[in-house]
């Protein structure tokens, strides 16, 4: 469980090389100055710590870390461990927890070079610690865990063709995923959006297709209903950080059709087929949504 001094925000631990603590500070004091909490070795470990025990511990209680890349950091054990460490958290997290901040422009390892990265060199460090703060912000804003969507696109080319990161949140599961759409997409647009990199199913059945439950799915942006007509081409007021809204519907069925109306998954509604068939259909439907966290202890096989 991440651990946060008082009134600040993300702890956020900040892996260097040690020549280039000088511009760590700097960046150390930006992230202060923007309500983030940040680790630094230098500033946290006080003299008798265990060094070892101190670094596991700040990592353990993050909500992010931050590899502060440049020529120096290359090769460095301290940083290397650092590394390996985090990676493994944020499997283990099932979320975004390592996030790059590039010092010069030396080539990333293989291993971090696919991920998208800031650079604060040429004087983009304070526009570099903005757009960090306003991630991690927009995150915590959600009031779910954020996790990447199953089926992300793939990063555009141009920085002109520049997609809007929104969230999709389903607070029955206590889950939002990060998605991708171009700023003046429509209703319909994003709608496909959504089921695309989600990749939302429509059914789920047992006994060769004679019982099961058909998917549908009601959207909502800013509070409004999100009403994907195939004629309208009005492009949506889209920024930045939206949150769109999902609320699962299930359509029970067997052999000879429809068995109830389209209703809302809730676990204590009563279904013309056992409850827990509903929840095991669902779950092996939607498990791809649900990537494990073992730092909660929540039961993540309802809606």
């Amino acid at each position: 469980m991440p651990h946060h001094r008082e009134g600040r925000g993300p702890a956020v631990f900040i892996s260097y090389a040690t020549a280039d603590r000088t511009e760590v500070l700097k960046f150390h004091q930006d992230l202060l100055e923007r309500g983030i909490d940040p680790f630094l070795d230098i500033m946290d470990i006080l003299p008798g710590d265990d060094v070892v025990m101190s670094i596991n511990g700040a990592l353990e209680r993050s909500d992010f870390y931050v590899l502060v890349w440049s020529a120096a950091a290359r090769d460095r054990y301290w940083v290397n461990s650092e590394i390996s460490a985090a990676m493994v958290l944020e499997q283990r997290r099932a979320r975004p927890f390592v996030f790059i901040v590039r010092l010069d422009d030396s080539e990333l390892p293989p291993v971090l070079a696919p991920r998208r990265y800031l650079d604060a060199f040429g004087g983009r460090r304070a526009a570099a610690a903005d757009q960090l703060a306003a991630v991690w912000t927009r995150d915590r804003a959600v009031g779910t865990k954020v996790l990447p969507a199953p089926a992300p696109v793939a990063e555009p080319a141009s920085a002109d063709a520049a997609l809007l990161h929104l969230y999709a949140r389903n607070q029955s599961l206590n889950v939002s995923h990060e998605v991708r759409i171009h700023a003046g997409a429509t209703a319909q647009e994003l709608v496909g959006a959504l089921a695309e990199q989600l990749a939302l199913p429509t059914e789920a059945s047992e006994y060769g297709g004679a019982v099961g439950v058909r998917f549908s799915y009601r959207y909502q942006l800013g509070g409004e209903a999100l009403a994907a007509a195939p004629d309208s081409d009005a492009p949506l007021a889209l920024a930045e950080g939206d949150v769109v809204d999902i609320e699962v519907v299930v359509e029970p069925f067997g052999p000879d059709g429809a068995l109830a109306d389209p209703v809302s998954f809730l676990p204590e509604r009563d279904y013309a087929i056992p409850p827990e068939m509903i929840r095991e259909l669902c779950q092996k439907a939607i498990e791809h949504l649900l990537a494990e966290d073992p730092d909660t202890d929540q039961d993540t096989d309802e809606f």
